[in-house]
């Protein structure tokens, strides 16, 4: 059974959130995090079935990598993302692609715009998925094609799992301005997934599982790295004193130990693809 659906004060509350967090560490999220979202490139490409000349969205679109990507393989991608800082790196880093501040529950562009819509990483930011994904669904063509990328659970998606585990060793909390009614990895479950892209509409529904390796050089630059592209598991270890944040530091160091290889650390990745098609005959809906 999907969660109740976030008020409209409680939706404002996260997205206001989300787009602070997110503008405060554009740059560094560029720098480390973007290649590890990079990882879902492909199979979202394969899931919409990219093709050269396609009108493409790319939703949540960040630093504008995944857009640029697009763009290189001949389609014509316009990006969009809550954070006006994330949209002036995209825009500074790729000045010939569109990039639009837009939230994903009011896109800027009518009825039956693109034929394929991407999404990477971006689902368990929203705060009403639901609607989120419906909104979404409405700027595609008959039969065109949407693909949603997101995270595995913290067990196997290890990146945000060792600073999970050094947080929950440490057992703290903080108070951040973040409806309790919102779980960050309700997408992580396949089934709730699939359950999203059908009660959209969507037809051909797929999720995938992916799995691959990302290797950093050392505890430091995966601490750096995480806390400059983690809105949310940042901002906890942020609201704690320094005596606090040396216990997480710690626990962490030994949460990242087992990773340890010649050549860094190298840490077990792993996220989901769900994806489907608009039905010709919902189209006129």
């Amino acid at each position: 059974m999907a969660p109740a659906e976030l008020s409209s004060s409680e939706a404002e509350r996260l997205r206001a959130f989300e787009r602070k967090g997110h503008d405060a560490l554009a740059q560094s999220y560029h720098a480390f995090f973007a290649a590890v979202t990079s990882l879902a490139t492909d199979p979202l490409f394969d899931a919409v079935r990219l093709r050269e000349g396609i009108r493409l969205l790319d939703v949540a679109s960040g630093p504008g990598v995944l857009t640029a990507q697009a763009a290189n393989r001949g389609a014509r991608p316009v990006g969009v993302d809550l954070s006006p800082r994330m949209i002036e790196l995209a825009q500074r880093l790729y000045p010939t692609i569109e990039f639009r501040e837009a939230d994903v529950e009011h896109l800027p562009f009518p009825d039956h715009t693109f034929d394929a819509v991407v999404c990477a990483f971006g689902l368990g930011h929203f705060p009403r998925p639901e609607v989120a994904a419906s909104e979404c669904v409405r700027t595609l063509l008959p039969s065109g094609r949407i693909a949603f990328a997101w995270w595995d659970e913290p067990s196997r998606q290890r990146i945000q799992g060792i600073f999970r585990d050094a947080i929950a060793e440490v057992g703290v909390s903080a108070t951040l301005d973040v409806p309790q009614g919102h779980n960050v990895f309700r997408f992580s479950n396949s089934s709730e997934l699939h359950r999203l892209l059908e009660g959209v509409g969507l037809g051909e529904v797929t999720v995938t599982e992916h799995t691959a390796t990302y290797t950093v050089s050392d505890t430091e630059t995966l601490w750096r790295g995480g806390l400059g592209s983690l809105v949310l598991t940042g901002a906890v270890i942020r609201k704690q004193d320094q005596a606090t944040q040396d216990l997480i530091r710690t626990a962490f160091e030994r949460c990242a130990s087992v990773y340890r290889s010649a050549d860094g650390l190298r840490l077990p990745i792993a996220f989901k693809i769900a994806s489907g098609k608009r039905p010709i005959a919902e189209a006129h809906k």
